[in-house]
């Protein structure tokens, strides 16, 4: 029962800010707003508020909401338009007009997102600290003064407050840093003139690897993996960090090996036949969730606050990241690199949703955030019957200097139709074999 609470607040909130943006730049445009509703079908609560008495309602389905505007187009019969109102109806609109409209509402759930994780940055959250885990004695850093447990503290004077920051900085891992300041110890010290290479190994390197999940139906399932598990080779190859294994596992597709394994402090053998990969060709995925050990990493971890500014700079470039992202995987789902089984639809948020809000007040907070960019990002791609569909119509509209014909328009919204079915109908499916018939 919670889940269900929980998850319809969570829609409310990021569904109700949506459609906000919908109202409020319509009545700045001073188009008509006839209706206003959190969730779809019969109305369960009704008011009229405001000088064009708008209907708000909540309705019985709350997988969505919508804004209905005064539009010649979309006039049911049965509704008698005041003359003098025709003016402000959505279609007699300037283009500019209408594209502000249809943009603000997937564009103030990418604000919303944006100020929530700026607020959390703000706040603070517990971070990892940026310490080095391992070097080689023979390595130019060693001869250097750099050392194994030593914490970075800046580099070429930019500080350095978490992992996050340091593995930014290093990211091409070809980086001379003229000055770099560690912590040992509790003291500040520098070197100079810093060639970091990847013979440099950052904290949580060398950690346990623990298996977090198990996939239903994976290739980790059939050949008997199971959650706690700790990963210690690939066909004799001692694994050291998660990417280590991820790429030892990819580069060793098709072929048979051997996983060598901890379960319950007794070493096994776990044997993968190359026929298992014949069906998950271009996947490269084995169907494990993966994580360290908990108690280790909760010694290693520190609370980091940051400035409005570092804070505001830091959600856009998460967000640009999340936006990166979601191209990315609409892209291999079309090209099948992604599997379809990944989906998850209303249940699979609303298990989310739960899972964070009983973990505490901020994670929840930050999932209400990570949905809110999500609907934002989802609602500007461009399929029709989205927003996104709607402003491509429109910049269609602005290079032709007129509107597709209407015939044009219900094709295409058909196609977005279908689009939109199968893949609610897949997500719907995968919630249903994932959480009740546990397949």
């Amino acid at each position: 029962m919670t889940t269900f609470f929980v998850f319809i607040l969570t829609i409310s909130i990021v569904v109700g800010i949506h459609e906000f943006g919908h109202f409020q730049m319509a009545r700045w445009c001073n188009v008509k707003v006839l209706k206003f509703s959190i969730g779809f079908g019969k109305p369960l609560f009704t008011f009229r508020f405001g000088k064009d008495r708008t209907e708000f309602a909540i309705s019985s389905i709350p997988l969505g909401g919508y804004v209905k505007l005064l539009d010649e187009n979309n006039i049911e019969t049965s509704e008698k338009v005041n003359k003098i109102d025709l003016k402000r109806a959505f279609n007699r609109q300037p283009l500019i007009k209408r594209f502000l409209i249809v943009a603000a509402g997937p564009l103030i759930n990418i604000i919303l997102g944006i100020l929530i994780f700026s607020f959390i940055f703000v706040y603070g959250s517990k971070q990892i600290k940026p310490s080095i885990s391992e070097l080689p004695i023979s390595s130019e850093a060693y001869q250097l003064g750099l050392r194994a447990g030593d914490e970075i503290a800046s580099l070429d004077g930019s500080e350095i407050k978490s992992l996050e920051d340091l593995l930014t900085s290093i990211k091409d891992q070809k980086n001379v840093f003229q000055d770099v300041g560690l912590k040992r110890n509790g003291e500040i010290t520098h070197i100079k003139n810093l060639l970091w290479t990847d013979e440099i190994k950052v904290f949580p390197y060398g950690l346990p690897i623990l298996i977090q999940s198990v996939e239903a139906g994976s290739i980790a399932e059939k050949i008997g993996l199971q959650t706690h598990d700790q990963m210690l080779m690939v066909d004799q190859i001692p694994i050291k960090d998660i990417p280590d294994l991820i790429a030892s596992v990819q580069k060793n597709w098709s072929q048979s090996y051997t996983l060598t394994i901890k379960r319950e402090n007794i070493i096994q053998y776990i044997h993968i036949d190359k026929e298992l990969f014949e069906s998950k060709v271009d996947k490269k995925r084995i169907g494990i969730a993966l994580g360290y050990d908990d108690v280790i990493i909760k010694t290693h971890l520190v609370e980091v606050k940051r400035t409005f500014e570092e804070s505001i700079k830091k959600s856009l470039v998460q967000t640009y990241a999340f936006f990166n992202l979601t191209l990315k995987t609409f892209k291999n789902l079309l090209t099948q690199k992604t599997d379809f089984k990944d989906l998850g639809g209303p249940i699979a948020i609303a298990h989310m949703a739960s899972s964070s809000f009983v973990e505490g007040t901020f994670p929840y907070i930050q999932f209400i955030g990570l949905i809110s960019l999500n609907i934002g990002i989802l609602n500007l791609l461009p399929i029709p019957l989205l927003d996104g569909g709607y402003l491509l119509f429109y910049l269609i509209e602005f290079v032709r200097r007129k509107p597709l014909s209407n015939k044009k328009m219900m094709i295409s919204q058909r196609v977005g139709m279908l689009i939109l079915g199968v893949l609610t109908g897949i997500a719907l499916y995968n919630d249903a074999c994932r959480y009740l018939l546990g397949s």
